[in-house]
């Protein structure tokens, strides 16, 4: 048993970088729904909060000041609070089952864990959990309508209907020639299997590409699945690619996986970059054999899928931050194609406003015939760090309070929410949005900032640096946050 001193290191450091009082601090996590529980350096537990109280089935007076491996019997045979104690470094949004000693509760958790400094000190660790069972249960049925849209989706003789892809290269509109330099690229690599990665900021488009690929090339007649690796929790996401066998674990049945689904068609991997490390190891073996294991199963099953890949990081600033294996890059990205932000191409602006212009027309029965040359201008000066989908939900919002008589969008047609993005707009020079946070009022001035000492420095790194008193890599990150390069 750790004396109190010991028991209270985690708290002491706290209270000190916090300014709170411990009673106060306490009440605070114990207000917090996700279960919160810590330890000092030895393991001792020194934070429990009421949410654990509730998921675990006990009594904090019982937990406290017990070392976690008295407390839990951890399945997979190390606590985390103890692995990131002695790695010195955070383990996020890992899969953690166990079962607690006192209560005899089995619980299944999405855990991200901290090891707390002093200095080079480690002096305890902070977990802060999920509840892994409404995930798991979310995810078996999405599980089970991708198993059945597969036997849905088989025809007479067997084989997979063709499904998925309805945009081609055609609809990727704009003649800019970073545009089009990756478009040539992309039709070259349509009339091949090789792998493809396609990369860019949100919303520029990049899946709209990818069927813009498949659909030109030998596979268009045959399937086409695209899932966000982001969105569902590592090991699920391995059964949903890989397919899985009955007794794989409780609940398990015999299904396909995604890889198999897309047979002789293709399967887009969307936020590759999100992909946990160890489930990238795995689709290494996956590509470089041609074949597929389910999980739970000892056999097998040769697949013939072209893989398209997408991510929203650059690939080497994904490798160097330690998001993408390298040896995977090569084996993913016989072709990298990069999808340019709308900054980049702003003079495709009147052409993509045109289409939306009349993609909106006809959901709201308008008849606007043109974007004001007032509010065009506004929208050529504005950034547009959420691409071409932002300029769409700039124009449908300020469409959508039209009305049949009106036959251009105007600056006061744009809607309050935002209408604070753009400067120069009669009235609003002094007013701010009531839902406007000061850290978007101070992005917004940074990216103008930014935007402007790089033009009048022709767009060179190091001179603008110096003009704004930043380091050249800080004023790079600031440049890819806000899509300015």
């Amino acid at each position: 048993m750790p004396d109190e001193k010991a028991a209270g290191d985690l708290k002491g450091p706290a209270k000190r970088v916090s300014g709170l009082p411990e009673v106060q601090l306490e009440k605070m996590i114990d207000s917090i729904d996700e279960a919160i529980i810590g330890c000092d350096k030895d393991g001792y537990i020194n934070i429990y909060n009421s949410a654990n109280e509730r998921r675990e089935k006990m009594n904090r007076k019982n937990v406290l000041h017990r070392h976690v491996d008295e407390v839990y019997d951890f399945h997979s045979g190390k606590s985390l609070l103890m692995r990131a104690i002695t790695e010195k470094k955070p383990i996020i949004d890992q899969y953690q089952e166990y079962t607690t000693e006192l209560s005899g509760t089995y619980v299944e958790i999405i855990c991200s864990t901290v090891p707390i400094m002093e200095g080079d000190r480690v002096i305890g660790a902070v977990s802060v959990m999920k509840d892994y069972s409404k995930v798991k249960k979310l995810s078996r049925i999405i599980m089970d309508l991708q198993s059945n849209l597969y036997s849905s989706n088989i025809d007479k003789t067997g084989k997979p209907k063709p499904a998925g892809a309805r945009h081609t290269f055609s609809d990727i509109i704009g003649q800019n020639h970073f545009l089009q330099d990756t478009l040539r690229w992309a039709r070259k690599t349509a009339g091949n299997d090789l792998p493809v990665l396609i990369y860019g900021d949100t919303g520029t488009g990049k899946e709209l590409l990818a069927q813009g690929i498949h659909n030109a090339g030998a596979r268009k007649e045959k399937p086409f699945i695209a899932i966000n690796c982001a969105a569902i929790p590592e090991n699920l996401l391995e059964g949903l690619l890989f397919g899985t066998v009955k007794g794989a674990f409780t609940g398990a049945l015999d299904r396909p996986g995604l890889f198999e689904q897309a047979t002789e068609g293709t399967l887009v991997l969307d936020e590759i970059n999100s992909m946990s490390l160890n489930l990238q190891s795995k689709l290494l073996r996956v590509i470089q054999e041609e074949a597929v294991r389910r999980v739970g199963d000892n056999r097998e099953r040769k697949i013939n899928t072209r893989l398209i890949s997408i991510s929203n990081l650059d690939p080497a600033v994904a490798i160097r931050e330690g998001l993408l294996r390298e040896d995977l890059y090569y084996r993913i990205a016989y072709i990298s194609l990069n999808m340019p932000p709308l900054s980049r191409r702003l003079d495709d602006l009147p052409a993509l406003a045109d289409y939306l212009v009349g993609k909106y027309n006809s959901k709201l029965n308008l008849n606007i015939e043109c974007i004001s040359d007032e509010l065009f201008d506004l929208l050529e000066q504005y950034p547009w760090p959420g691409n071409i989908r932002e300029l769409e939900h700039v124009i449908a919002a300020s469409m959508s309070a039209l009305n049949t008589a009106d036959t251009e969008i105007r600056p006061e047609d744009l809607p309050p929410s935002i209408r604070y993005k753009f400067a120069g707009i009669p009235g609003e020079q002094n007013t701010v949005d009531s839902n406007l946070t000061l850290a978007t009022m101070m992005d917004s001035a940074e990216r103008r900032m930014i935007e402007t000492a790089l033009k009048r420095n022709n767009w060179n790194i190091s001179k603008a640096a110096r003009e704004l008193g930043l380091k050249r890599q800080s004023l790079q990150y600031r440049i890819r946050k806000y899509s300015l390069g």
